[in-house]
């Protein structure tokens, strides 16, 4: 996606990867963008980092200038994390990289406990992305709660358009930017 976000917008991109828990990825954003001084920021996340980017559009309103979310997972229900849990049993455990597949299942079991987030509360421009081919409620469902949302689908696409179709979800992110 960064390659694709036209030079003429005048931003500068920056990859800010994360890992853990949705709180240690607010953490993790806000700690670089207060290092790095940064006061306005369009914020584009994907899958599971969609919750991280709306959270803080939701506390810092006057940093956050735009969201785009493509495919974005912001919450498991009962089954999905049950499969999810299962899955995470088979995988080796030096898969993990930094962290490890205890302390993973660990955030499982804790996010099964936790109550929905309120998502509703970002009030920032918000682009969601999402693929035709993927069956994603979770955008259309979180489309709603936001108050100032443009959805656009991608013909083809699964989970993660950015993956398969770069080009397009370049097209609608820059067509987003430019309004």
């Amino acid at each position: 996606v960064v390659n694709e976000i036209s030079p003429e917008l005048g931003l500068k991109p920056r990859i800010m990867p994360w890992s853990g828990s949705l709180d240690d990825g607010i953490r993790a954003v806000e700690s670089y963008l207060d290092r790095e001084e940064i006061r306005k920021v369009v914020l584009v996340a994907a899958g599971s980092g969609a919750g991280v980017a709306l959270k803080i559009a939701a506390q810092q309103p006057q940093r956050v200038e735009k969201l785009i979310l493509d495919s974005p997972l912001v919450l498991l229900d009962k089954k999905q994390l049950k499969q999810a849990k299962s899955a995470l049993k088979v995988i080796p455990g030096f898969l993990f990289r930094k962290q490890s597949k205890k302390d993973v299942l660990s955030q499982l079991e804790k996010a099964q406990e936790e109550p929905t987030p309120a998502f509703g509360q970002a009030h920032t421009p918000t682009l969601i992305i999402q693929g035709g081919a993927a069956k994603n409620a979770q955008g259309t469902a979180l489309a709603e709660q936001l108050p100032q949302v443009t959805s656009h689908l991608i013909d083809g696409a699964g989970h993660l358009t950015y993956r398969t179709h770069g080009s397009e979800t370049g097209w609608a992110l820059n067509n987003f930017l430019k309004s």
